[in-house]
């Protein structure tokens, strides 16, 4: 039995990574990491069925699983009725593609602008593909290019929108309301997102349309074009897409005013779930049929948080980052905040590629009391957990990156994995320069 604090206690944490690190499926990863807390930290099975009873369906991890779970099945409602692609289709007309620059950008808002609204990189990026690939096929991008758009134009989506996962888990960590979380965090972060993806897509377009151009049948066109629909259909899904927008922006709205925080965002969620199905003249019971189906794909993620509060509960109690912090304390202590941040930002970009929500909690639990100490503020504490949890889903070639590959049909992993090691050096290089100026 491990006695507290001792750093021991991070063994469960380590498994816990190179697990993941060996492709074992999360759920697995996690479940095994418990049973080595427990049992290095003397639990009995009692106590571990209480503390994921209690503890995990009970701690704010589990509700942005919901979240996230709703998100799905909204996400599934908005292409059911239509909304998703109207949305594309918008900005396809206003923004013109008859040149590669054109297509990039309107590749990179569409994916970025469902990727906000519906918490989702995949699901924005499944809803976008089909109808995208082959307008800017036909412009002159490559799959290379494509893949790379899909992967940081959705991931800076999902740093602004007002109920995505990170975004969510941040507002609650921190304290900080969305507009807050958006001035300090999201949109510097998504800005350079945007740049970087725009400027190394112009870098490789030429040489990857000779090694990965798109085969002559993505240039055959839509695979619906708006006037081939039913004129009844089309009237319906624009008054579910009005609806959609409407409500949406609505309950925004109101929810800063009334300064909803974070437990607001399943409000949001299911009013707009309910409004826009029944605007799209879907029936209370194809909502809630079609709710799930969006939903249950996620599900996984759901049960992963739930585990997740037992296995940090077990790290915890053996004093694991108790005695983390106070081995790194000495070496912070000299550099004052700006090495604090520095330090526990590049600890967590090189650690856990897994779900950016637990990572960010992870974080937030092994160096808080440190930022309390040394009285960071908040408006930088946010920047750095966003930046440790977010990058290494570009650093590593994770399920993020494979697919945007997979939904661009692309095979170049190549350059997938130089872009993500560029993103993350020009960001780190944003919060160092960020700090120098606490």
């Amino acid at each position: 039995m491990i006695h507290s604090p001792s750093l021991w206690g991070l063994v469960p944490l380590i498994v816990f990574i190179i697990l993941i690190l060996r492709k074992f499926n999360p759920i697995a990863a996690i479940s095994v990491a418990i049973i080595v807390g427990a049992v290095m930290s003397g639990s009995g099975l009692m106590e571990v069925a209480e503390v994921i009873g209690k503890n995990g369906l009970t701690d704010f991890i589990a509700y942005i699983g919901l979240v996230i779970l709703a998100g799905g099945g909204l996400g599934k409602i908005a292409e059911k009725t239509g909304v998703a692609r109207n949305i594309v289709y918008f900005i396809m007309n206003k923004v013109g593609i008859n040149t590669p620059n054109k297509a990039m950008i309107s590749t990179m808002i569409a994916s970025s602008l469902l990727a906000a609204l519906l918490g989702t990189l995949a699901g924005a990026n499944a809803i976008v593909a089909p109808v995208l690939i082959p307008v800017v096929a036909a412009a002159g991008l490559s799959s290379s290019v494509v893949a790379i758009l899909f992967h940081g134009a959705a991931a800076a989506g999902v740093l602004i929108g007002p109920f995505t996962p990170p975004v969510v888990t941040l507002m609650e960590l921190t304290g900080l309301t969305y507009p807050q979380v958006l001035l300090y965090a999201g949109l510097p972060v998504a800005v350079i997102l945007w740049v970087c993806t725009f400027v190394y897509s112009k870098m490789i377009l030429k040489k990857s349309l000779i090694e990965h151009s798109y085969p002559e049948e993505d240039l055959s066109g839509f695979n619906q074009k708006e006037s081939e629909m039913d004129p009844k259909q089309k009237k319906i899904t624009t008054q579910a897409t009005v609806a959609f927008s409407v409500i949406l922006i609505a309950s925004i709205i109101y929810g800063i005013m009334i300064k909803g925080g974070a437990t607001y965002t399943i409000v949001i969620i299911l009013l707009t779930t309910i409004i826009t199905g029944l605007a799209g003249r879907m029936s209370p019971n194809q909502i809630a049929d079609t709710f799930v189906e969006g939903a249950k794909p996620l599900l996984w993620i759901f049960i992963q948080f739930v585990l997740f509060t037992p296995f940090i509960y077990f790290t915890e109690k053996m004093g694991g980052f108790e005695a983390l912090k106070n081995l790194l304390l000495p070496y912070v202590e000299n550099g004052g905040q700006a090495t604090m941040v520095i330090l526990s930002t590049i600890v967590n970009i090189a650690g856990i590629p897994g779900a950016a929500v637990a990572h960010s909690i992870l974080m937030h639990k092994m160096f808080i009391s440190t930022v309390t100490d040394l009285h960071v503020p908040m408006s930088v504490w946010v920047l750095a957990l966003l930046v440790g949890s977010q990058m290494p889903f570009f650093l590593y070639p994770t399920g993020d990156a494979l697919g945007a590959m997979g939904l661009a049909r692309s095979k170049d992993l190549k350059n997938i994995i130089i872009f993500g090691v560029f993103v993350t050096i020009i960001v780190v290089l944003f919060i160092v320069i960020r700090v120098l100026f606490l």
